[in-house]
Formats: C-alpha cells, structure tokens, sequence
C-alpha cells in the first residue's frame, strides 16, 4: 500500500490461523487493528461466524471486509430460504472467492479471508486471496505475523488431532506473533467449529 492510503484503519498487521484437525476447524486471530503504523483499536473482532457451522477469518479494510461478511451472510440465509438445506462450507467460500475476484479485486485496501467449516462432508478449511484465489488448506496462517505463527504451528500433525487437543497450540502460535511482530497484539479470539456447531472461545487476555 502506498504512504497516500495508510489513513484507513486496516487489518494490515494482523495474524490469522487457520487449523484442519480430524474432528473440526478451528480459527484464531489477534484483536489489533492498525491504521498505518499507529493502533487504531484493541478490541477487533476479526473472526465473524456466517452461520452456526461456518466462520470466516478477515484480514484487510475493515470496512469493506464487514460489507463482504454480510454479504455473505445473506446470501447463506437467502441459500437456505430457497433450496431449504445449509449452503456447504466449499460454496460459501466459493461465493466469497467469486465476489474477491469481481467488485473487491481492484480495491485499494485488499481483502484475505480463511473460511472455515463443518457440514455434510465433515470439517473443511478453504482461503481466499485478494485477487480471488481460491485453494483448500489443512494449515493456513496470514497477515504479518504468520511467519512466526506457522513456525509455531509446524510439526504438529493437526489432522490426528481433536479441536480441544489443537486449541492450546493455535493459541500459542498468535501469542508467538504477537511477540515478535509490533503490528500483532491485544489477545486472542478462537473460534471452534465441530458437527455441534461453532463455538467462541474465550477471549485470551
């Protein structure tokens, strides 16, 4: 991003972790938000839940990250409403990819999602790039600290794993990052999702 652009209060420095484990998904980020190289808020909830078996991890403009989330969102409802079953957690993130790679792909404030879910098929894990890529993860880490959180994270064979098993090492990976990278902080936020639905962690620090 060019020095003109850093006035928007972004997601720009985050951390967020993505984890495929044999019985869930499980999503983490930091609560900093950052507006250039200044701490813009504390307290930011960047793991939204779209319905109670899928959420969704945002990194970017918070404005037109919450705008895409409710897009999303309603047209997981409107999903729901007409065809009278869930939308898969592998269309809603290919809605999401569809709608990076169309209106949001020529923003000046990028967009990067990690959707996370559990359905019919079992727990998936998809990320989603500002240009609209698409890929499907077992492990996905993103933002400025994601080199030292996937540091943390590597190693451990997260699909042998159960959710409760996982949970203390993906936390243990945001707070790496939020020690060594200045623009990761505030605490952490887990999200856990398995076949009884998404369930928030408590909040760390």
């Amino acid at each position: 991003m060019g020095s003109g652009l850093q006035t928007a209060k972004t997601f720009k420095g985050t951390t967020t972790v993505g984890v495929l484990c044999s019985d869930g998904v499980i999503l983490a980020a930091d609560k900093r938000a950052v507006s250039g190289y200044f701490i813009s808020h504390k307290k930011t909830e960047k793991i939204s839940i779209i319905k109670q078996y899928i959420a969704v991890t945002m990194a970017g403009t918070v404005a037109e990250a919450q705008i895409l989330i409710d897009q999303l969102k309603g047209e997981a409802n409107l999903f729901e409403m007409i065809y009278r079953r869930r939308m898969s957690v592998r269309a809603l993130a290919s809605l999401a990819a569809q709608n990076m790679g169309g209106q949001y792909r020529y923003s000046h404030y990028p967009i990067q999602l990690i959707v996370g879910g559990f359905d019919d098929e079992g727990p998936s894990l998809f990320a989603v790039d500002f240009l609209g890529a698409l890929t499907e993860e077992k492990l996905i880490a993103t933002g400025s600290g994601s080199p030292v959180a996937l540091g943390e994270l590597q190693g451990h064979q997260f699909e042998g794993m159960r959710v409760g098993e996982a949970i203390p090492v993906v936390r243990k990976a945001i707070e790496a990052a939020m020690e060594w990278d200045t623009a990761t902080g505030e605490g952490v936020d887990i999200v856990a999702i398995t076949k009884d639905g998404a369930s928030k962690q408590r909040a760390f620090w």
